[in-house]
């Protein structure tokens, strides 16, 4: 790119005999209307020459303009590095919340089931069966004991006893007692 001080000549609007192309191919945005004329290597070319502008253009920067540069940099973050931390939180909080209305709504899916069960006659005998041990009149009652169940309740018992007694009690007795007669 030559600058001539009022426009900028591009060395890809050169034609073949090193003219610049006529108003009627250019576009009032001062590229070339016409693609057909281009070679292959316009892109890497255009690349290449980019680079080198920007090139120039960084080494022309002073330290002054860099600073002043970094310090807009810096000042436009920070002011909008609050905004998306709270947007990020507020969109968290709000999957959270989301979440928790889920459960709530099964929760009270599950609590309207229940009731509506327990307004049901027959889950109301089936419960004062299970847990009444109630009868329909005319019918025996019949309570099953299983054997063991004494002893059982007897060894929960003393393992109960055997857990509030202090650990030197513990120790003593198991020295004192002799293990037949446990």
């Amino acid at each position: 790119m030559t600058e001539t001080g009022e426009q900028e000549v591009h060395t890809d609007e050169l034609d073949s005999t090193g003219r610049g192309t006529s108003a009627a191919e250019a576009r009032p945005d001062g590229r070339i209307a016409s693609l057909a004329r281009r070679s292959p290597t316009h892109r890497t070319r255009r690349r290449s020459f980019d680079r080198a502008s920007l090139t120039a253009r960084w080494e022309g920067l002073d330290a002054k303009r860099a600073i002043i540069l970094a310090l807009v940099i810096s000042v436009v973050a920070l002011t909008l590095a609050m905004p998306v931390r709270t947007y990020f939180s507020q969109r968290a909080e709000f999957d959270q919340l989301r979440a928790g209305n889920d459960s709530l709504r099964s929760q009270v899916t599950d609590y309207q089931q229940k009731v509506n069960e327990q307004g049901d006659p027959a889950y109301i005998e089936a419960k004062a069966r299970e847990r009444l041990q109630f009868v329909r009149p005319g019918e025996k009652a019949l309570v099953m004991m299983y054997p063991g169940d004494d002893a059982r309740i007897a060894a929960q018992k003393k393992a109960e006893e055997r857990a509030r007694n202090p650990w030197y009690g513990n120790l003593w007795e198991s020295v004192a007692t002799p293990p037949n007669a446990k």
